[in-house]
């Protein structure tokens, strides 16, 4: 059998010549791509879109922890306040008792010092909340007790058994009360 060969070109001849592009510069391929203008305005939109929101958010946020100083500036010494609450409360408990003879300049010394004791509640914001002859509210009224009244109408507070109090415009403390109920 013949054995087979494959052609193969003269040693000496020269291999075809391929024309390429010239070398493009680094970064260069992709520059066609890059100049494409729906491409760059579409980013542009993008970017300017992502801006504003930020921006808008940030301006949220300033001004949430602004509201959110004041408040605590207005409540910071809410606790502190309730803790002289039940001072208050025993000063005018001691007014209500029925006066005795001799007591006058002690009654008239506790009467100055609830007074005193008052004012300067009022000055930090703290204000009474009214309760007697008032509907009922459960948003500033605690009732603990009911009774019939014929001559109230149902859910009027008869009697207060604890002040209640608000700091600026928030209840600090609600007013134990009892309500009249008809059946």
């Amino acid at each position: 059998m013949a054995e087979e060969t494959k052609y193969q070109p003269p040693q000496d001849s020269p291999e075809p010549e391929t024309v390429d592009a010239a070398p493009e510069p680094d970064g260069a391929d992709n520059a066609a791509e890059d100049l494409d203008p729906s491409s760059e305005q579409a980013q542009v939109a993008d970017l300017t879109e992502r801006l504003l929101r930020l921006q808008a958010e940030f301006e949220n946020y300033r001004r949430r922890m602004q509201r959110e100083k004041e408040e605590v500036a207005l409540y910071a010494n809410q606790k502190l306040l309730l803790n002289f609450l039940p001072v208050l409360d025993n000063l005018e408990r001691a007014l209500s008792a029925p006066p005795t003879e001799g007591d006058e300049k002690l009654r008239q010394g506790v009467e100055l010092t609830a007074r005193s004791f008052r004012d300067a509640l009022a000055k930090e914001g703290v204000t009474p909340i009214e309760a007697v002859g008032q509907p009922f509210d459960p948003n500033v009224h605690d009732a603990v007790m009911t009774d019939e009244d014929p001559e109230q109408p149902d859910g009027t507070v008869l009697v207060e058994l604890l002040k209640g109090y608000r700091l600026n415009d928030r209840v600090i403390r609600a007013s134990m009360v009892k309500v009249n109920k008809r059946d």
